[in-house]
């Protein structure tokens, strides 16, 4: 299908997509078709779940999420919000849809899950759906009914009813990690901006790589970012640059209490009677005006001026330019409510001043933790003489939630220990950091235990506590801390909290792990052993907990593995046995954060779901990486690609390059071509005792020679190159390769070179003079340069036997193409037979002007059906 809009598509040797256009609508349907090719099952739940048709694909699950989404109104909220958006975001979310249906349309939806799911095409507003059903759950709210469900049944004589309530507070978490660095203080003398976003891992990642370049003058951009699959721009994560200069930005969930539960006056006793008090939907508003304004930011001032329109969810971020200038600051909208605690009676009235952007003069975190203001340097304990979080004031920026403690002081630690200024090859110790400051806490609670165990976990946290794949002590410790939670959540003390919660029966499914107690036990764990005016004995079961523990030392790597979710809770199973299985380090409450939920799974549901480094001295210098890979569908060649450099909390180098084919591709949107890399294989047809078939992108530089030497033997008169110097075939090539409609590759039989094929877009070509074009043609060019293995024992005598079906089967795998057309000179009587007899029907003699001249050609025709049979 060829695109209504123009827009060029590159991608590297990972598949992360590139898109450039002249205009900001044409880069905004570009990301959309890329996206539906990449992520088209993706994309297509999350709309449903915002339409309140997930049931459609995931069943009884997705019904229960469908009532949920017709109770908050999310669709009615999505229109709404594009109702209210200004005439430049409606026309950019517009493109946006339009590119998602046309990526579709081409090949997106040629899932089987989608088979019977009728296609109904995204409406200008569908993007915003998207976000809202990624980003409903993404506060506090569920909390709120935990704390409910506490208040109404755990009650403890001459105890505060609010000191019970916070027993549960998060004490450990996954929460985002993000930091920034000033110049003073790097290789390069500019800012670093770096961090990795904690969410549940899914499959494909819940963020998508992608590069957004439009060219038109009045408004031009190149953003490379981590955009929601679905959703226009890159609004969390990104790194610009223009000829103004160079700016990034990156954000971390600011724990804020911004959606309020409100509970049903008419019948409060009830603790299903509630409703939320959702920003989004009180203001028709979710920041869609900042997620395009972020495109044109230039510096850290115009990102922060572009926040301030944000609405939802909560963020705190962090920014830089080249200028040298970091910001920190908070976007989104509060309600001013004074108790956070309980559902209200009535929403808040009004709103949070937020405090204003603060520059930061030598580093910032931003990791989750409740905001507190840095000692002054010296004071603090912290070695080295590094950088120190100096931002005035941060408690504004404590919003009512529960707040993780460890993860930013340990990032603290590590910047402040720097012997040597920070570069993005730096900040791998940080990424990759596994020691975990909270474990001190707790293993002290084995203090008095002589077990063995006891004394090799004591030794471990003399060590450092550092949780890594490879280490039977830090199995040991998870494995204890699985099993006192499981513990502490039999605890008589806490035996009123297993009683009925009261949810409404339809939303079970989707909220009732809320109400789970060994959850709630395993988030506070450190808060519940030290509650002694509980009934708890922290240390009688904390020993009690580590003796029945089995001595069979695994390793923590052979319990932590990953286990993501899907588009279709069903997948989840076979989508994870995709990926080619990789050890992982850490845990929730290190930097390397890959978390489970102790006391009910060691697995890793939840981790950095995205890594970035962004350098503002030189953009390629910046780095990225996902946990899986660029593709959505299992098997692809970029759906894991980047797992094993995940697990290691490695990334890798943005590429910026439009023009360096070495790294960079142009790729076919009409699917007819098939593209890689120079070098890389394409495509692979076995044929039995008579081995295998390649397709080789062809490589200009490489491959000149090997070329050269075929053009110029006395067969090759009819190619019209035995002329060329050497230097002047890979000229050619180079030419060749650098347009996006014409490809040549290079087929090799058991890895020996036989045969050159070029394949191109007819209506881009001067052949289309001659004849007219259908839609679905695919033009070729072929030379046999040799003849393979035939001269071995047991091979054909005829290599066109072999590399008859093959080449057939080469040019017909893009999905796109309908119809083989070649063009061989009309003298050629040994081409035009070998045309007829590999199926093509031969045409008359028709002329037209070549880029050699004029030309007398025979026009062959092969259609896939022909080729394959009806249906096909």
């Amino acid at each position: 299908m060829m695109s209504p809009v123009d827009f060029d598509l590159f991608r590297d040797e990972l598949g992360i997509p590139h898109v450039r256009a002249a205009s900001e609508a044409a880069v905004a349907y570009g990301q959309g078709w890329v996206t539906a090719q990449d992520r088209g099952l993706q994309v297509e739940a999350d709309r449903m779940r915002s339409e309140e048709r997930f049931a459609e694909l995931a069943g009884e699950t997705g019904a229960a999420w469908d009532r949920f989404a017709a109770r908050e109104r999310l669709a009615a909220t999505a229109r709404a919000i594009h109702d209210a958006a200004g005439p430049a975001e409606r026309a950019w979310l517009a493109a946006y849809a339009d590119g998602v249906n046309a990526g579709l349309l081409a090949g997106g939806r040629d899932v089987p899950e989608l088979a019977d799911v009728p296609h109904r095409p995204w409406e200008p507003w569908t993007p915003v759906g998207v976000f809202l059903a990624v980003h409903v759950l993404f506060n506090g709210f569920p909390q709120v009914l935990w704390r409910a469900h506490v208040a109404r049944h755990l009650r403890v004589p001459g105890v505060p009813p609010e000191r019970v309530l916070h027993l549960f507070d998060a004490e450990a978490g996954s929460g985002s990690n993000a930091w920034a660095v000033h110049g003073d203080r790097t290789v390069s003398g500019s800012p670093l901006v770096a961090g990795d976003p904690h969410r549940t891992l899914e499959l494909p990642g819940p963020y998508q790589q992608v590069r957004l370049v439009c060219t038109d003058p009045a408004g031009s951009f190149d953003v490379a970012g981590l955009a929601f699959p679905g959703v226009p721009g890159v609004p969390h994560f990104a790194h610009a640059v223009s000829p103004a200069g160079s700016v990034a930005w990156g954000i971390t969930n600011a724990a804020a209490h911004h959606v309020e539960v409100v509970a049903d006056g008419a019948d409060a006793a009830d603790p299903g009677a509630w409703r939320l008090s959702w920003p989004a939907r009180e203001l028709s508003d979710v920041g869609v005006a900042a997620w395009r304004t972020l495109l044109h930011a230039r510096t850290a001032r115009d990102v922060a001026d572009a926040f301030a329109g944000w609405v939802d969810p909560v963020n705190r971020v962090l920014t830089a330019d080249d200028t040298g200038e970091v910001l920190s600051l908070t976007a989104g909208r509060v309600p001013a409510a004074a108790d956070r605690a309980l559902p209200a009676a009535r929403p808040a009235d009004g709103w949070v001043r937020l405090p204003d952007p603060v520059r930061v003069t030598q580093a910032a975190v931003d990791a989750n933790e409740r905001p507190t203001t840095q000692a002054p340097a010296g004071q603090d304990g912290r070695p080295g003489a590094g950088p120190r979080d100096l931002r005035p004031d941060r408690e504004a920026h404590d919003l009512g939630w529960s707040y993780v403690p460890h993860r930013a002081e340990r990032i603290r630690q590590l910047l402040a220990a720097a012997t040597a200024p920070e570069s993005p090859a730096t900040q791998a110790r940080i990424h990759g950091d596994t020691r975990d400051l909270g474990a001190a806490g707790l293993v002290a609670h084995l203090g008095g235990d002589p077990s063995a165990a006891a004394v090799r976990l004591r030794a471990w946290v003399a060590a450092g506590a550092h949780v890594d794949a490879a280490s039977a002590d830090a199995a040991l410790y998870m494995r204890w801390r699985h099993a006192l939670t499981q513990r502490l959540a039999a605890h008589p003390a806490l035996a009123p909290l297993h009683a009925p919660h009261g949810l409404d029966p339809a939303l079970e499914p989707l909220l009732g792990s809320v109400f789970d107690v060994p959850t709630a036990v395993g988030a506070g764990l450190a808060g519940l052993l030290a509650a002694d005016w509980l009934g708890i004995d922290g240390a009688t079961e904390a020993a009690g907990a580590l003796a029945g523990v089995p001595d069979d030392r695994p390793v923590w790597g052979d319990l932590h593995v990953v286990a993501p979710t899907a588009p279709v809770p069903a997948l989840a199973a076979p989508y994870a046995a995709a990926v080619r299985p990789a050890p992982v380090s850490g845990n929730n409450e290190s930097v390397r954060c890959t978390g489970g939920s102790p006391g009910l799974a060691t697995t890793v549901y939840r981790g950095s779901v995205a890594r970035y480094v962004w350098d503002l001295s030189d953009r390629s210098r910046s780095r990225w990486g996902v946990p899986f890979g660029s593709g959505g569908r299992p098997g692809g060649p970029h759906f894991d690609d980047q797992h094993a450099t995940w697990a290691a909390a490695g990334t890798v180098p943005v590429v910026t390059d439009l023009d360096d084919p070495a790294r960079l591709y142009p790729q076919d949107t009409t699917r007819r071509l098939l593209n890689g890399i120079r070098g890389a294989q394409v495509w692979r047809g076995d044929f039995g005792a008579h081995g295998a078939v390649t397709a080789h992108v062809l490589d200009p530089d490489a491959d000149a020679g090997l070329l050269h030497g075929w053009f110029t033997q006395p067969r090759a008169a009819f190619w019209g190159m035995g002329e060329h110097t050497r230097d002047e075939v890979r000229d050619t090539y180079a030419y060749v390769e650098s347009l996006p409609t014409h490809h040549a590759y290079l087929l090799r039989w058991d890895d020996e070179p036989v045969l050159l094929v070029q394949a191109y877009h007819p209506e881009h070509d001067p052949v289309a003079a001659a004849y007219d074009v259908a839609p679905g043609d695919l033009g070729m060019h072929l030379f046999l340069g040799g003849r393979g293995p035939t001269a071995r024992h047991g091979a054909p005598r005829d290599a066109w036997t072999v590399l008859g079906p093959a080449l057939r089967d080469f040019l017909f795998a893009g999905p796109g193409t309908r119809r083989l057309v070649a063009e061989p000179d009309a003298r050629n009587e040994r081409a035009v037979r070998r045309m007829a007899a590999l199926g093509f029907t031969v045409g008359g003699e028709v002329s037209f002007e070549s880029a050699q001249g004029p030309k007398v050609a025979r026009l062959a025709y092969l259609t896939r059906e022909e080729a394959y049979g009806a249906g096909v």
